[in-house]
């Protein structure tokens, strides 16, 4: 049994939180943690890792590696050494594959894929039967398969679909997600509206796209109960109205990219095709609102919204170039950086990171057995710059040690499964 020493465990609730800990480390397997006790035995393979943080595994719910269907851009094999390069204990490959993620099968296949990685699968399954959102997926045989949320990875577009996913799943303990955009608004639109997309010539997508729609979601959750998980916002206005919902009582948890806490509209400027979202970067304010928002608690989660392109589809004009960033190995030092820049402490940041990376999406998933004072799984993250690594084949990885707000890097992550260094 080696012992790994961390400078201080960030997980508030535990005895230990702040305190330097010794991770147990046994066949390059996490094996436990204790406080710090003695002097290393470097010769015996015990390992100082300086000022390096421990938090629990930090879970992205929200990673897509084109597998199956476009398995070239990426691949989970691929996919999954690109997370563990990130420091994440759990993915959440998301459902719009092809064929798409509707049977118990293809939840448990999954799982099998998934076994031999340091990093493991949280399986979402589709909301509706081939995503079409007609008909609801049999989600009783789905979550005894292993299936932990729902989601369609699109907007839920009927009402009527949505409040009875809410109803059956508030009875089953799982979130429906729903995307925060009504795809029948500014059709045509493709960044944010506003006087970057004039200059540009671009048509624009209001916040009035997301909001409209948050609030129609909120309002069927109001009447119908369940859980709602609205996975990307962009929005201050976006972010008040669940902020407001929240205080109100009602069983809503968000999230956004770390990319909408890095770059605002404005850096789209040049036709940068790198930067284009599906949902759009926004302004300054907006941004500044959701730092906010994943400081004071109202945001529940930060995803990575890893979306690799194939050569084909980057090497295209601003317009027509398929949208997302493969960014799943700088999550941490991009959301470091960000919340710095906001004029965070330290001890901030750290509390912020722990709560978005490692307890939140645990919450929003209703996960038993894992309570805030047990940790089966390690991130390690140091505040001190480093190089960002990632083996991530897409040529939309736009993220490095030289891109401009970027703080930090991940040392590694320990889990039941072995480890990952970087």
């Amino acid at each position: 049994m080696n012992r790994f020493r961390a400078a201080s465990l960030i997980l508030p609730g535990h005895p230990l939180h702040g305190q330097p800990v010794d991770l147990l480390v046994h066949g390059n397997q996490l094996a436990g943690l204790e406080p710090v006790q003695g002097t290393l035995n470097t010769e015996a393979g015990d390992r100082d890792l300086g000022d390096a943080m421990a938090f629990a595994g930090w879970w992205d719910l929200q990673s897509d590696f084109r597998d199956p269907g476009t398995e070239r851009a990426e691949g989970l094999a691929q996919g999954l050494t690109v997370a563990a390069q990130g420091g994440f204990a759990q993915v959440a490959p998301v459902a719009s594959t092809r064929p798409c993620r509707d049977q118990p099968a293809e939840i448990q296949a999954i799982f099998l894929r998934g076994e031999q990685h340091v990093t493991g699968i949280i399986p979402v399954a589709a909301l509706s039967a081939g995503r079409e959102g007609s008909q609801l997926t049999e989600a009783h045989a789905l979550v005894e398969a292993g299936a932990k949320a729902f989601s369609d990875d699109a907007p839920v577009r009927r009402p009527e679909l949505l409040r009875r996913a809410l109803e059956y799943h508030g009875s089953l303990g799982t979130p429906v997600f729903s995307e925060a955009h009504d795809p029948d608004f500014h059709s045509e639109g493709i960044m944010h509206e506003g006087t970057t997309s004039t200059q540009m010539g671009i048509p624009g997508l209001p916040e009035e796209t997301e909001t409209l729609r948050i609030r129609r979601d909120l309002d069927i959750l109001r009447y119908s109960g369940g859980r709602l998980h609205i996975p990307v916002v962009t929005s201050a206005s976006g972010i008040e109205s669940i902020r407001a919902a929240k205080l109100e009582g009602l069983k809503v948890t968000c999230g956004t990219t770390v990319h909408h806490l890095r770059w605002t509209d404005e850096d789209l400027m040049g036709f940068n095709r790198d930067l284009k979202l599906s949902q759009p970067l926004r302004t300054g304010e907006d941004r500044s609102a959701l730092r906010e928002a994943a400081l004071d608690g109202t945001l529940d989660v930060v995803v990575s919204d890893h979306r690799p392109r194939t050569p084909e589809e980057h090497d295209a004009d601003f317009v027509v170039v398929t949208p997302g960033i493969a960014g799943l190995h700088a999550v941490g030092p991009v959301l470091w950086g960000a919340l710095k820049e906001h004029g965070a402490s330290d001890d901030d940041v750290a509390t912020a990171l722990s709560r978005l990376l490692s307890t939140g999406p645990r919450r929003v998933l209703g996960t038993e057995g894992t309570p805030e004072n047990t940790v089966d799984s390690v991130t390690l993250f140091s505040p001190t710059n480093g190089a960002l690594k990632s083996s991530s084949k897409a040529p939309n990885t736009v993220y490095s040690e030289s891109t401009k707000g970027i703080r930090g890097r991940v040392v590694g992550v320990l889990t039941a499964r072995g480890a990952h260094w970087n």
